[in-house]
């Protein structure tokens, strides 16, 4: 995952108003970044632990065909998965 080390160092915004940033933050650093981010006062305790793939989404995804390859979460704990915190407004 070496050319996508820094992605998610800041807010990367994902379909339905959510936004994904590096699990390696705290909760208390990433509620700041959110925050600063959207505008809004986030709380640590709105956000969720996910982790994301880069890749083509499971079958059962709606709009697989039309996504092509990119970031989808709910990706497991596999190898190439990267944590983040998300936070869908």
């Amino acid at each position: 995952m070496g050319k996508f080390e820094n992605i998610f160092d800041e807010p990367v915004s994902f379909s339905g108003k959510t936004y994904a940033l590096s699990g390696e933050y705290s909760a208390e650093e990433a509620a700041r970044i959110f925050s600063d981010y959207t505008g809004e006062y986030v709380r640590p305790n709105q956000l969720n632990k996910e982790r994301v793939r880069f890749g083509f989404p499971p079958e059962d995804v709606e709009d697989r065909d039309e996504l092509g390859s990119c970031w989808y979460t709910g990706a497991g704990s596999g190898k190439g998965t990267k944590p983040i915190w998300e936070y869908a407004t």
